[in-house]
C-alpha cells in the first residue's frame, strides 16, 4: 500500500492566521497498482490544462496563479471556465475513477491552545494519529511518502517517527509499526503525483470545515465526493 501524507495550514500555535486558524494533515492511501493507473491520468490532465505533465498541482499556487512564488502557468485559472472545467475534470477523472481511501485530522488551534498549558505541536499530534489509522485500514505494508519541510522540521519529523518506532502508539505496539511502515520525505520538486493530488484534497477538505462552501462551487474539489472517500470519520480536535 502506498500512503501520501500533507498537511494544509501551518504548526503555528503563537501567531494563528484568524482567517485560516485550522490545522490538518491528511492521508491518501492507495494500492500500487491502482497508483500506477492514477498517476498516469493525473498526467494526462496536467498535459491538459498546463502544458505539461511536469507541473506540479498546488493548491494554494491554483489559488493565486498571480503570486510572484507561482509557477507562471498556473494563470491559466483565472479564467472562471478553465478553472470550472478543470475541477470538474479533477472530479470526474481522479476522484470519482480510482479506488483509494483518505484519513484526515484537524485541529482547530485557537481551541488546542485554549485547553492545554502545553500543547502538542499540531503535525505530530496529527502524525501519531494518522499512523494508528494508517494502520488500521492500510495494507500488511505501508510506504509513507511525506514532502520535505526544510531540514530542521524534516530532521524533527525523522526522529519523532524513530522516536514512535520504539515507545509505539496509542493502539499499536512498536513492533507492528516498525514491521508495516516505512517513511520516506521527497523533495516537491521531483512532482510525486499522490502528494500533489492529496495537497488539493486536504485543502478543499479544510475550507469545507471551515465553512467557506459558498466559495468552493467551480474552485475546489468536491467536497462531498471526498468525503465519501473517507476510510473513517476524519478526527477534529475539539
Amino acid at each position: 500500500m502506498l500512503v501520501f501524507i500533507d498537511e494544509t495550514g501551518d504548526h503555528d500555535l503563537v501567531k494563528i492566521d484568524p482567517q485560516y486558524p485550522l490545522f490538518g494533515l491528511g492521508a491518501l492511501l492507495i494500492d500500487e497498482k491502482e497508483y500506477a493507473r492514477l498517476d498516469a491520468k493525473i498526467r494526462a490532465l496536467k498535459e491538459e490544462y498546463f502544458e505539461s505533465a511536469d507541473f506540479i498541482l498546488h493548491s494554494s499556487e491554483l489559488k493565486r496563479p498571480t503570486d510572484k512564488r507561482s509557477d507562471p502557468r498556473n494563470a491559466v485559472m483565472l479564467d472562471a471556465t478553465i478553472r470550472r472545467r478543470f475541477y470538474e475534470a479533477f472530479d470526474a477523472q481522479i476522484i470519482s475513477a480510482f479506488n483509494f481511501k483518505l484519513v484526515a485530522c484537524f485541529i482547530h488551534k485557537p481551541t488546542m491552545v485554549g485547553t492545554y498549558k502545553f500543547p502538542a505541536d499540531p503535525y505530530y499530534f496529527s502524525f501519531e494519529n494518522l499512523l494508528n489509522r494508517i494502520l488500521r485500514h492500510g495494507g500488511e505494508k505501508n510506504l509513507i511518502r511525506a514532502e520535505k519541510r526544510g531540514d530542521r522540521l524534516d530532521t524533527e519529523l525523522i526522529a519523532e517517527y524513530e522516536r514512535l518506532l520504539k515507545v509505539g502508539l496509542r493502539f499499536y505496539p512498536a513492533d507492528t509499526l516498525a514491521k508495516r511502515t516505512t517513511l520516506e520525505l521527497v523533495a516537491k520538486k521531483d512532482c510525486v503525483n499522490g502528494l500533489q493530488i492529496i495537497d488539493l484534497i486536504l485543502a478543499s477538505l479544510a475550507r469545507d470545515f471551515l465553512g467557506k462552501t459558498a466559495k468552493m462551487v467551480g474552485n475546489d474539489p468536491s467536497p462531498t465526493l471526498l468525503k465519501k472517500k473517507y476510510a473513517c470519520p476524519s478526527t477534529v480536535f475539539p
